[in-house]
């Protein structure tokens, strides 16, 4: 269809896939901005791309996100956003200045028991995992996997491997999750293999993603007028079926409190973005003294929303086959505000790199199998230079630590930093740290839901078949080849939404084949040899 000044486009959900599709909508489809309205759960947007807090009381950051050289999508959407403190730099150009300025470089990738810096240089596998995961990756389609696990297609010597502690770490994977996700991130960053272990590979923002990305889109919408309703809920949407399809008739919306319950009729020409699911949903916090407590139920405005629309109509997706399993999804994150120098000069000391350089340290015999990641200073716009921040989380929550005689998940703040401080052998500086060190720990039930096994269909399409106003978009939507679980997904699927829907011939960017370049397969073939 073709859009006319009339046409209107309703956003469900206000993360970064929502806020990307206004941008397209009003750049490349010409929609008048006063015609484009955002309904969002909660009273901020962003969406799991979230920041808060402040010196005195904590920050706060539930996760964050790392770029590469080919998240064209992303690049293409911040091109003409201006940066937050600079508005003649974009956004993009923000992120390619400060990362050439202050690239990462691991020097202490893997950290022992003894606090001993291992040689992540060498990948660690054996003949048999080489040919398991030569044979995932050159399989002819991906559809012969099913919903089998990366345990199932992997032996086990492969999960002890340097390769396997860096990827799944990097990435978040563990050995239950999907091969089919496993296989596709393989493939989309088969080009990264020689910098797995130093991280030179990773794009980063000058601040939290919030500051570096959000805000500046939510500025670039608000001056243009796009309207933007915080705290309101779309609890349905009424579907017409005809002929050549179906389209939405109307949103049902109603306050997050489930009050001011109102019926919104779409035009003709109306359209309609709805991000389904999200993997903060249900999330907790705890704070220094409190641990942060496991509340899957209930769900969240988009998931609830989810299984509402696909109970009406086939083609829209499980969203049950991401929920239903909890455990095998859940991680818990915490966010440490240092106010003393001290940490920043003995990870310096330990890893002969500037504060925020590093990268991910992780623990590799750590029970919590935890990984820590200092953030280059200022985090937050205004940060003093006298706090330091660091982010941390653990792949086995239900663990008990190895100094902590606790579940990390049943951890306070004061727990988990003291876990983390022995885990780098820092005991003659434990109670000055400990002293002027405080932490947020997060508890997100479905963080990794989007890894959990699957079948073809389990995630809708962008665009349905059939559909004459409707796209779904985010991370439990299809995007064929790109990998879940980054910014770039998400931003992909609101481009392929909004041309999709107005411009169905256009072609979309396409996703990096670095598996097409003989060269980049030598590099990659040549480490696995490590």
């Amino acid at each position: 269809m073709k859009a006319t000044p009339n046409t209107k486009a309703y956003i469900v959900g206000g993360g970064i896939a929502g806020l990307a599709a206004a941008v397209y909508f009003i750049r490349e489809a010409g929609l008048a901005p006063r015609n484009i309205v955002f309904f969002e759960e909660l009273d901020v947007l962003g969406g799991s791309l979230d920041a808060s807090g402040d010196a005195m009381h904590g920050y706060l950051m539930r996760g964050g996100r790392m770029f590469e050289e080919h998240y064209v999508c992303t690049y293409d959407l911040l091109s003409e956003i201006p940066s937050l403190d600079d508005p003649a730099i974009s956004a993009r150009n923000d992120i390619f200045h400060f990362t050439w300025n202050n690239n990462w470089r691991a020097n202490a990738r893997l950290i022992d028991a003894a606090g001993g810096i291992i040689d992540s240089s060498k990948m660690g596998f054996n003949w048999l995992d080489r040919l398991a995961l030569f044979k995932l990756l050159f399989l002819s389609s991906e559809s012969s996997l099913g919903e089998k696990r990366i345990n199932e297609v992997f032996p086990k010597h492969f999960f002890s491997s340097n390769f396997w502690l860096m990827w799944c770490t990097m990435f978040s994977f563990q050995p239950w999750h999907s091969a089919v996700e496993m296989r596709r991130y393989l493939l989309r960053f088969i080009q990264l293999f020689p910098q797995v272990a130093d991280l030179t590979c990773v794009y980063h923002t000058r601040y939290n993603q919030l500051h570096s990305m959000i805000v500046p889109l939510q500025n670039w919408l608000n001056a243009k007028g796009v309207t933007c309703r915080t705290d309101t809920r779309v609890i349905d949407m009424d579907l017409l079926e005809s002929g050549i399809g179906f389209r939405v008739t109307s949103l049902k919306t109603t306050r997050k409190d489930g009050s001011d319950e109102r019926q919104i009729a779409l035009g003709e020409s109306d359209l309609v973005i709805f991000t389904n699911g999200s993997m903060t949903d249900a999330s907790k916090n705890g704070d220094n003294t409190t641990p942060a407590p496991l509340s899957p139920t209930p769900l969240g405005g988009s998931w609830a929303l989810w299984k509402t629309v696909a109970a009406k109509r086939a083609g829209f997706g499980n969203p049950d086959k991401f929920i239903r399993d909890v455990d095998g999804a859940k991680w818990l994150s915490f966010t440490a505000t240092v106010r003393t120098p001290l940490l920043r000069k003995l990870i310096e000391g330990m890893t002969h790199m500037t504060w925020g350089r590093e990268g991910l340290i992780t623990f590799r015999d750590s029970s919590w199998f935890m990984t820590m990641h200092p953030h280059f200073r200022p985090v937050y716009p205004g940060q003093s230079e006298d706090v330091d921040i660091f982010w941390g989380y653990g792949l086995h929550p239900d663990a008990v630590g190895d100094y902590v005689k606790n579940k990390m998940s049943d951890c306070t703040g004061k727990e988990l930093l003291r876990e983390t401080y022995l885990q780098l052998h820092f005991e003659d500086h434990l109670d000055q740290l400990m002293a002027h060190s405080e932490a947020i720990p997060c508890m997100m039930p479905y963080i990794t839901s989007q890894f959990m096994p699957r079948a073809k269909g389990d995630r809708p399409a962008v665009v349905p078949a059939g559909s004459q106003n409707l796209a779904f978009v985010g991370q439990y939507a299809e995007a064929p080849e790109d990998v879940v679980f980054t910014v770039e997904y998400s931003v992909r699927t609101a481009y392929m939404a909004v041309k999709a829907l107005l411009e169905p011939k256009a072609k979309i960017p396409p996703v990096y084949k670095g598996q097409h370049d003989i060269g980049v397969l030598l590099a990659a073939a040549r480490e696995s040899l490590t």
